[in-house]
């Protein structure tokens, strides 16, 4: 049976996360950055520092054979509804996630292997969040409630079954999405409320979901989406964190892993109402400022891939 990386099926995070997204410069050497992600590894192994490696498409066919189906770039969505909502493609070919209780660790790990990949990678953003209350989101509600339950079947739900290409690997979306909160919190607990499909006190969902719900575009079931009499399908697991930037930003670093990636598209599309759907209202007060697919292959293909 294939090996996930560990930090993927792990919920109980660090409090410091640190999210690094690179590709290459022109004239990159692969053989220095296999070598560089392969110390990466080993460094955060010995500081038991939750590291996921996840790697665009073009970096991944370059340094394996087993890769998984229908890996496809992340592309622009826009909603077709007037309002110019869109969900930025900012594709990179290289991702560290890492996090820990000890944020000066994972900063020195992370500045070695920027500084090993100068000259063969450039970063093109980083952001550090944080776990804020009990699982918290800034606007106040409770963030990774739709995870699979109970939590053992994030293997199921994330991981490509042996037998498959990029068996053992997880498709991720990763997006720092950016909240209006002064916008939100003029809103009333109900009126908040019917926007996530969900209670703010206590996560309850919602017996009626308003068309416009967050829920109600990306809890995919059997039937129409968000109807909670049919089966779920497609279910995703989510590692989520708040981040606050020190020009007052503030918003969601989402993650979310599925075994396939058609799932993961097709969220984005109906909370955009790209389909013909009605746009998700959630949209009207955070929108995110990237947006990129990644693969996190087995830890059996990463050995024999870096090695």
């Amino acid at each position: 049976m294939a090996t996930p990386q560990p930090a993927i099926l792990n919920r109980s995070m660090g409090e410091h996360q640190w999210y690094v997204h690179l590709s290459r410069t022109d004239g990159a050497d692969l053989k220095v950055i296999k070598s560089v992600i392969q110390k990466l590894r080993k460094d955060c192994a010995d500081k038991k520092i939750n590291l996921v490696l996840g790697f665009g498409p073009t970096l991944l066919k370059d340094l394996t054979k087993d890769v998984p189906s229908d890996f496809q770039p992340f592309e622009l969505i826009k909603s077709t509804d007037g309002s110019g909502r869109e969900a930025k493609a900012t594709q990179e070919e290289l991702l560290f996630w890492m996090n820990s209780p000890h944020k000066d660790q994972i900063w020195k790990i992370q500045w070695d292997a920027r500084q090993a990949l100068k000259g063969h990678m450039n970063v093109a953003r980083e952001t550090m969040t944080f776990i804020y209350g009990n699982s918290l989101d800034m606007t106040g509600f409770i963030d990774g409630t739709g995870n699979p339950d109970p939590a053992d079947r994030d293997r199921e739900v994330a991981i490509v079954p042996d037998g498959q290409p990029g068996a053992g690997g997880s498709f991720i979306l990763a997006q720092r999405w950016i909240h209006d909160l002064e916008g939100w919190n003029k809103q009333s607990i109900p009126e908040q409320e019917g926007v996530f499909g969900r209670t703010k006190a206590d996560s309850t969902r919602l017996a009626v979901q308003p068309a416009h719900s967050h829920l109600a575009h990306v809890e995919l079931r059997q039937g129409a989406t968000g109807d909670a009499t049919k089966p779920k399908r497609d279910e995703i697991t989510r590692r989520s964190t708040p981040y606050a930037f020190h020009d007052g930003t503030v918003g969601l670093y989402f993650m979310a892993f599925c075994k396939t990636q058609a799932p993961l598209r097709e969220r984005l599309r109906a909370m955009y109402g790209a389909d013909g759907q009605v746009r998700d209202k959630l949209t009207d007060y955070s929108n995110p400022a990237s947006g990129s697919f990644y693969f996190a292959p087995s830890t059996e293909t990463l050995n024999a891939a870096l090695a």
